[in-house]
């Protein structure tokens, strides 16, 4: 038994001899090869308890391999030839354990191995300052329901160019009165820039501070963006016609803007977002890419303005804010701060929300009402449930919350009389059933109304559609967050 036990003992030995012998002589000789982020050699990644990520450059001279020991971190290439610099991401996954956690990548060139320790915190770990602990999750938590102050501060000629009146405290504390807990504030910069045309008008940001210290005052949670805005970043997002030059030069514009804007309110507290656009125009996967440019500089404006911007939740506009775009090809930018980024877009079924020719719009929506009239077929209650789960699916279930930055219905009269009213209740069947289901699947609803709209009127202070009103409220009671 001893002779057989020695045999054997020597036996392993020279197989791992042989193996260890064999690797070494398959190593390569001379090889080079790192990982680097902004020209400095990478030696370990660390990320906050949400699902983020690092860009860095991978050089080798050899061919390469990465491999990640754990499911949750996850490398974008995992091999590959010789390279002088490849774009390589590094994604964990959001950390719903109350542990932080650590996993390793491997990077072996030519047999010549590097290894790199990954750790990633647990919610709670970190401390925030007083008035921003709320992240993206929380802040969503405290829209019952959100409305837009339309037609306003966005409006091109000035804020009462398109009929709206100043606003004053009195008609904020009535929106707050009517049950919205939260605002959304479209917002135009452009045509307020001095001659450089770069430094916004200081009477103007003076303007755009007095009307959210109105929400602050009655305790609203805000969102502050770049609407429209004569479309100079919007409607450059066309990557196989506006040139890098111009791609650059928007770039730059809007980390010049947004620094402007996060400077002034870098002080106010988390119930404040900023949101970086309205309705991008993007219909390929292309041109996201050059969208994807505008809101990295908005990001990184904001980031780096510090104080309570460091911790600012933040908001970035699928493309078009079309769900069926943002589902096949929304990035979120890079993000030094954990748990602040959320994805915002519009729901309008075109026929019964924005069409306003009376020969071809529908009157009606929903299943009560399809006996009265016809509905627009593919665009009813089964076709808002599967696009709401979709953004479920692709954002909240990974931890990041979704903005319904609009959603509304054109208001009519209806051809007969006698239908009116009943035109009026599926018009409020649609908006407390949109409220509902997107609060269900996670998704803040931001109701669109305008000075001229008949939901409530900014003269008077009062409701004038109460059937909509009423419909709406019960469907932001109804719905509920899934987190």
């Amino acid at each position: 038994m001893k002779t057989i036990f020695l045999y054997t003992y020597c036996l392993v030995l020279a197989v791992v001899a042989f193996c260890f012998q064999a690797c070494s002589d398959d190593k390569v000789e001379g090889a080079e090869y790192s990982l680097s982020r902004d020209g400095q050699e990478v030696t370990e990644f660390s990320f906050g308890y949400s699902e983020m990520y690092r860009l860095v450059t991978l050089s080798a001279n050899t061919d390469w391999s990465l491999t990640s020991n754990q499911p949750w971190c996850i490398v974008s290439n995992v091999s590959g030839g010789a390279t002088e610099g490849q774009t390589i991401r590094v994604t964990v996954e959001q950390n719903t354990t109350e542990a932080a956690r650590t996993a390793q990548v491997t990077f072996n060139a030519g047999g010549n191995v590097r290894q790199y320790a990954v750790t990633q915190t647990a919610k709670g770990a970190d401390t925030y300052p007083v008035g921003m602990e709320e992240d993206a999750m929380d802040w969503v938590k405290q829209v019952y329901a959100g409305i837009n102050l339309g037609n306003t501060l966005e409006a091109t000629g000035g804020e009462t160019a398109w009929g709206a009146p100043l606003t004053t405290q009195a008609i904020i504390n009535y929106i707050k009165e009517m049950g919205f807990t939260a605002i959304r504030i479209p917002c135009s910069w452009n045509q307020y820039l001095e001659a450089d045309g770069v430094t916004v008008q200081a009477s103007w940001m003076a303007r755009v501070q007095e009307v959210v210290d109105y929400c602050m005052n009655a305790d609203l949670h805000v969102m502050l963006n770049i609407h429209w805005d004569n479309g100079w970043m919007e409607d450059h997002c066309d990557a196989s016609v506006d040139t890098e030059e111009t791609i650059a030069g928007i770039e730059s514009k809007v980390y010049n803007i947004w620094t402007q804007i996060a400077t002034a309110f870098r002080d106010y507290d988390g119930r404040l977002a900023f949101a970086g656009a309205n309705e991008p125009k993007v219909s390929n996967r292309e041109d996201f890419y050059v969208l994807k440019r505008y809101e990295q500089a908005f990001v990184n404006a904001v980031r780096a303005t510090g104080g309570n911007n460091t911790w600012r939740n933040l908001i970035v506009q699928g493309p078009s804010t079309n769900i069926d775009y943002t589902d096949l090809w929304m990035e979120l930018p890079e993000d030094v701060t954990p748990g602040r980024l959320m994805v915002e877009v519009h729901h309008y079924p075109y026929n019964f929300t924005l069409n306003d020719d009376p020969e071809t719009c529908t009157y009606f929506w929903g299943e009560p009402y399809a006996q009265y009239g016809p509905v627009d077929e593919g665009y009813q209650e089964d076709w808002t449930d599967a696009q709401f789960a979709k953004m479920k699916t692709r954002f909240v279930d990974r931890g990041i919350p979704v903005i319904l930055g609009e959603y509304a219905v054109t208001y009519r009269t209806h051809p007969d009389p006698e239908l009116q009213s009943v035109c009026e209740e599926s018009e409020g069947y649609y908006t407390g059933y949109v409220t509902r289901q997107a609060k269900n699947n996670g998704m803040a609803p931001f109701l669109w109304d305008t000075a001229g709209s008949r939901l409530y009127d900014r003269n008077s202070l009062q409701i004038i559609l109460p059937t909509v009103y009423d419909q709406l409220m019960e469907g932001a009671a109804a719905g509920q967050y899934p987190f």
